[in-house]
């Protein structure tokens, strides 16, 4: 997803002056005899305002001039021109370059049901301890042609996931890094981390940092299918790479946009607070200061052509997207115990559809064995998973992202007007490429 636009001025005709009231009173007439004279006075004020400007001016160019003569540096042999457009990289990034570490399958997190209203004070004084600036180090390249190497750095947050030093955040900021570094928003030491894996496209990176003895305290995990939209929501993150600790409120504006609208197969969230470059991978906290999502992006603007002018598109305000806790979950576990993302799959391919007034998941391809041995067929209508009613894509991944590779689902379809069950194992479809 790209954010096209962040702000614009809107275009069209300048205001014009209000019009002179028709009832203003008129100048008093001038008086006969004293015309002359003050035409005289008028020439000799003017005259004496230019002689003072004059030499006012006179007194200040010369004396800007002499600062700058003092000021000007010396000729330098190096006479490399100064670059004010982005360089030309080419990158022979891979994942190798990032500083990695080693999983922990003892390590397992999980989602909490929401506990009790809290205010947005100690919302706050809960949350910031539990969260770190995270700035990323991106490799060095040459600009086509030349010599010189640019280097540059991408900024975000990360949520604490445990005492011993685990963070989750987004993957874009360490995309294409060799060093990350955190730092605790509520004040602290750097340290360097190690990245455990990511998930790229679900953008989702887990990171590892020996915090040396300090005491870190863990974010509280709320479970994000307990949110409705209207619900109050508040953003806690890092926005600009510089306003540390910056806090923002909204209510939940939608759930479960999918990949048709947002680019994500994720259901994610849909949010009025605030996010900014910067909040990436930081907390979404429900009314009980409990994480329930990991802010991501934001949309700012549409283009109306593919080719248009970006000051020709429409501009968005008070949209804002976080990935849902409870569905980031499975891979962030998997992520620890293994140090890999995975993609649980049924083996089919699929559409929402309605079939004799039933909304489902109609099947319109078998691909996988497992699916074509348990017996589903091309048309079967998906009506639910383990027992879930499923009438998009986004309700279906849930459930096959949560049941995880290996593990069983039993789906209810619709064939010929009546109902079955079948049940198959998931394969993991990123093995098979």
């Amino acid at each position: 997803m790209d954010n096209y636009l962040s702000y614009r001025w809107p275009k069209g005709p300048g205001l014009q002056p209000p019009p002179v009231p028709s009832g203003r009173p008129l100048p008093p007439p001038r008086r006969p005899g004293h015309g002359v004279r003050r035409w005289l006075m008028s020439i000799v004020s003017v005259l004496l305002c230019l002689s003072l400007l004059g030499a006012v001016c006179f007194w200040a160019v010369n004396g800007i001039a002499s600062i700058v003569s003092q000021l000007e540096p010396a000729p330098s042999d190096d006479q490399r021109p100064q670059i004010s457009q982005a360089p030309v990289h080419k990158s022979d990034w891979s994942p190798d370059d990032l500083p990695w570490g080693k999983p922990d399958p003892s390590v397992s997190l999980a989602v909490q049901p929401a506990g009790a209203v809290l205010t947005s004070r100690r919302i706050y004084q809960e949350a910031l301890p539990s969260l770190v600036a995270v700035e990323a180090t991106h490799k060095s390249s040459r600009e086509s042609g030349r010599d010189w190497q640019f280097q540059t750095r991408s900024g975000g947050t990360g949520i604490i996931l445990t005492s011993s030093g685990y963070v989750l955040t987004n993957y874009h900021i360490i995309d294409e890094a060799v060093q990350i570094q955190l730092r605790l928003l509520d004040g602290g030491a750097s340290y360097d981390a190690q990245v455990i894996g990511f998930e790229a496209e679900f953008d989702i990176a887990v990171l590892k940092f020996d915090p040396d003895g300090a005491p870190l305290t863990p974010a509280r995990l709320g479970d994000s299918d307990g949110l409705a939209v209207g619900d109050w929501v508040y953003a806690v993150g890092n926005p600009m790479g510089s306003l540390t600790g910056s806090m923002s409120m909204g209510i939940v504006s939608a759930l479960d946009r999918d990949e048709d609208a947002f680019g994500s197969a994720l259901g994610l969230i849909q949010i009025d607070a605030s996010i900014n470059p910067g909040n990436s991978g930081g907390a979404l906290l429900n009314e009980s200061g409990q994480v329930v999502g990991i802010t991501c992006a934001k949309v700012t603007g549409v283009l109306q052509e593919e080719d248009e002018a970006i000051e020709d598109s429409v501009v968005l305000e008070g949209i804002g997207l976080a990935i849902p806790m409870s569905d980031a979950i499975p891979f962030v576990n998997h992520i620890l115990a293994t140090g890999e993302s995975w993609r649980p799959a049924m083996g089919i391919k699929c559409a929402a559809a309605t079939v004799d007034g039933r909304q489902g998941i109609q099947v319109r391809q078998v691909t996988g064995r497992a699916a074509r041995e348990a017996g589903m067929k091309r048309g079967d209508l998906i009506l639910s998973a383990n027992g879930r009613p499923v009438t998009s894509l986004v309700e279906l991944r849930r459930v096959l992202y949560r049941t995880g590779v290996a593990g069983e689902v039993t789906f209810t379809v619709l064939r010929s007007g009546a109902q079955r069950e079948i049940t198959f194992a998931l394969t993991d479809s990123s093995e098979q490429g």
